[in-house]
């Protein structure tokens, strides 16, 4: 049994590891310049769109790996003068790395749990990862959409919308709203989004049709074929080097993912309008494991492991099983030590440990995905058994009311 007062100060414990992650993430982004390059990639596509009109999807051009409508949205990034750009995304990464599992634990735990030792876990691995990347600001807005999905429609579409320049990292909260019949939702968030591709092409003078054809030899030439970009926690990479050929190996990446998804969906459409604070946060989680799957991501966008990380925990909280906590720790750690990067120089290569080593993220990927699946299963039969139950029970009192006194 473990005392209040062991408790209060292994939480706060794990409050210092949080403030020294994120002051080590601060650290980090200020002297170490490769953390910076989507960061002043983004700064002159945004400032070339608004200063100058510039193309970057039709005619000669670079691949571009943002959408249109991610250069409008991020476009008052490109209105900073050269020298704030950097300190005023410090600030704003390091705010997010703190809202971000804020607003998931808003949307996947009950109101009337402790929220503050999750939120301080999760702390614990995300800034270092992220703190000058975009992907925070994505899903923030994606979770903030979540959240207010059934009360405000119109804002939940406006927010998802925005949440969409980065559309693998959006993308599967919009795949939960249309799954769960949130309709009216995503019908704004794909209007937000043609409207920013509106827009993009209405500066620049193009056919926003033309845009989004110049855009799509982007995608082709960054994620397919031999030279593809495979990041770590996808599939594909496992795929090529079973598959010499390029072409069949897309072929076989595509017909994977989209298995994957296709379980995914199967898995949760019995039970698919399950709020998210009542185990729903399963269907979001699975759809983002799935992204990172099939879809290129690197290190730092396994803070989409979040939903599936906070759905766990509700699982275990719900029922209290020792082993389910035994496997939040081990997560928590492995996502803490990040396995990869420093085993990287202390195993011998070649060898099955370094292969391993180098394979980790994707292969806690794919075992995050069985083990949310089957906790989903159970959350899902347990209430279905409740709720027949609860039928059951109230047949008597139903034949009890109609029969004459």
């Amino acid at each position: 049994m473990v005392t209040a007062r062991a408790a209060r100060l292994a939480t706060l414990t794990i409050g210092i590891a949080a403030c020294v992650n994120i002051a080590i993430g601060v650290a980090l982004a200020w002297r170490d310049p490769s953390r910076s390059t989507d960061l002043w990639t983004m700064y002159d596509w945004t400032r070339g769109w608004t200063a100058a009109n510039a193309r970057h999807y039709t005619g000669a051009h670079d691949a571009v790996d943002y959408p249109p409508n991610a250069i409008v949205v991020l476009s008052p990034l490109g209105l900073l003068p050269q020298w704030l750009v950097l300190p005023i995304w410090m600030a704003l990464g390091a705010a997010l790395a703190v809202a971000v599992p804020w607003l998931a634990i808003r949307c996947a735990l009950p109101r009337s749990r402790r929220t503050v030792l999750p939120l301080l876990l999760v702390c614990c691995w995300t800034s270092t990862r992220t703190l000058l990347q975009f992907t925070p600001l994505s899903l923030a807005l994606a979770f903030a959409s979540a959240l207010v999905a059934d009360s405000r429609w119109l804002a939940s579409g406006l927010l998802l919308g925005l949440a969409l320049f980065k559309p693998h990292v959006a993308g599967p909260f919009a795949l939960w709203a249309i799954v769960s019949g949130r309709l009216r939702v995503v019908a704004v968030a794909m209007a937000v989004v043609a409207g920013g591709i509106g827009a993009y092409a209405a500066r620049t003078g193009e056919n926003p049709i033309a845009v989004v054809q110049g855009y799509w030899p982007s995608l082709v030439q960054l994620y397919s074929g031999e030279q593809a970009m495979t990041g770590r926690t996808g599939i594909r990479e496992s795929i090529a080097m079973a598959i010499a050929d390029p072409g069949i190996a897309d072929a076989v990446w595509i017909g994977a993912s989209a298995c994957v998804i296709v379980a995914a969906v199967w898995l949760v459409w019995r039970d698919r309008q399950r709020p998210l604070n009542d185990g729903g946060s399963a269907i979001p989680g699975l759809f983002c494991l799935c992204s990172l799957a099939a879809i290129y991501h690197n290190i730092n966008n396994l803070i989409l492991m979040l939903p599936a990380f906070l759905f766990l925990w509700f699982a275990a909280d719900e029922r209290g099983w020792p082993g389910r906590w035994l496997q939040i720790a081990c997560l928590q750690l492995v996502l803490v030590v990040d396995i990869p990067t420093r085993f990287a120089t202390l195993v011998p290569r070649p060898s099955l440990a370094a292969h391993l080593a180098d394979h980790f993220d994707r292969l806690l990927v794919l075992a995050c995905f069985v083990d949310v699946a089957m906790a989903w299963v159970a959350v899902s039969r347990r209430a279905a058994g409740a709720a027949s139950a609860g039928d059951a029970a109230a047949l008597p009192l139903a034949g009890a009311a109609r029969s004459p006194r």
